[in-house]
């Protein structure tokens, strides 16, 4: 069973005012970039002493999911702010006016930071999903070959660079969505498959809502790693979803620690709904515990706690599961 951290975290008042200092001129770019380089190191390590089984990119140079990617590739650009899912946070909305292509590495350049301070643990890149991107963006180019394109560039952006996560995570919300358009689930497998070809190990993860139940049976029907679903929001609804799909506990990711409050979750409530899953899944087995989202949207100090909550909840529930 793995442990981790489903996406990135808030950033420190300290890197704060370095990016609004860095902004105005007041910092060089070796000042802003060492900064940044101390708060990544310590978040990584915050990671491994709370006994994370794969070390997730803290990211917290990154202004929203899309816009890295936006800013490295030809034929997008970003505009206006729109509101991310039901969330006080808001990304630059990206507009394809072209067949995207690479202008600099971002997959591979984050895997060749993270290893400097990531020795023997693996490292996850997480990376907006092809059809959450495509469909959180503006563009009068065709959306399912856009979505292949997408993808294909998350391949190229790793053969480029010469290195790849042990663990690519895509990040698809999207189909959770009520007026998400099943068409686009033959383009996610699609997808899945080309990203197979190269990486070795491809979670998907779904946050803020529960997908329906026809949708979740066709995504565990693609080879897909791990499949991470939330029972945070709506958890009734959740196990519901899971008793009609039934799927592999081998494959299926428990997004059990509320990335969006600073409440800590008790331990008895955790190993229930953990109990619970491990009489509905067809294996009694789980995937991995994880968080129910990113922590981006919670201040450090209570992240940094989650995440160590996580950790001890993780390995006593594994020990648990070894003497059942």
């Amino acid at each position: 069973m793995e442990i981790f951290i489903l996406g990135g975290y808030s950033r420190s008042s300290k890197f704060r005012k370095t990016i609004r200092d860095f902004d105005e001129g007041k910092l060089t770019y070796i000042e802003y970039y060492t900064s940044l380089i101390e708060d990544l190191a310590y978040l990584c390590g915050v990671q491994d002493g709370s006994n994370m089984t794969i070390i997730q990119d803290p990211q917290i140079d990154f202004h929203d999911i899309f816009r890295p990617f936006v800013e490295s590739w030809r034929g997008v650009y970003y505009d206006g702010l729109l509101r991310y899912f039901d969330n006080n946070f808001f990304y630059r909305i990206p507009v394809f006016v072209e067949e995207p292509d690479i202008q600099r590495c971002v997959i591979s350049t984050r895997c060749r930071l993270l290893k400097k301070f990531v020795h023997y643990k693996p490292v996850k890149i997480s990376v907006p999903g092809p059809i959450t991107f495509v469909n959180m963006s503006k563009t009068d180019l065709d959306k399912v070959e856009l979505a292949y394109s997408i993808s294909r560039l998350y391949i190229l952006d790793v053969e480029i660079g010469g290195i790849k996560p042990e663990f690519l995570q895509i990040d698809e919300p999207y189909v959770a969505d009520p007026d998400f358009d099943e068409k686009f689930l033959d383009v996610l497998d699609g997808c899945v498959r080309e990203l197979k070809k190269v990486y070795d190990r491809v979670i998907l993860s779904i946050y803020f809502n529960v997908p329906k139940s026809s949708v979740l049976k066709r995504i565990f029907d693609t080879s897909v790693d791990l499949v991470c679903i939330s029972f945070v929001e709506y958890t009734d609804r959740t196990f519901q979803v899971l008793r009609d799909v039934k799927p592999e506990g081998s494959r299926l990711g428990l997004g059990i620690i509320d990335g969006r409050d600073i409440k800590c979750e008790d331990y008895e409530y955790v190993k229930k709904i953990v109990d619970k899953v491990l009489e509905i899944v067809s294996d009694r087995k789980i995937g991995a515990l994880t968080t129910s989202s990113s922590f981006e949207l919670i201040p450090l100090e209570y992240a940094i706690e989650k995440t160590r909550l996580l950790g001890r909840y993780g390995l006593r529930i594994l020990e648990e599961l070894s003497k059942s």
